[in-house]
């Protein structure tokens, strides 16, 4: 493989990599956490429910959460 196909290749990856959208949740209480994709609100239990930057999976009320912005 020569090198121009490689280097494509490495852009791609990268520009891939940086079109990923995460949120940065913020408690009442100043708690902050990262979510890797946009929370899910669930009605029935009036919760939000996203996968944090460490993998974990994280529920919280509605009344626990400040703001929710896209980064």
């Amino acid at each position: 493989m020569s090198a121009l196909p490689k280097l494509l290749a490495a852009c791609l990856l990268v520009l891939a990599a940086c079109t990923t959208t995460s949120y940065k949740i913020t408690t009442t209480t100043g708690q902050i956490y990262f979510a890797q994709d946009n929370p899910v609100y669930d009605v029935s239990s009036d919760t939000y429910v996203f996968i944090d930057e460490n993998g974990e999976q994280v529920t919280l009320g509605k009344c626990e959460i400040k703001f929710i912005k896209e980064q």
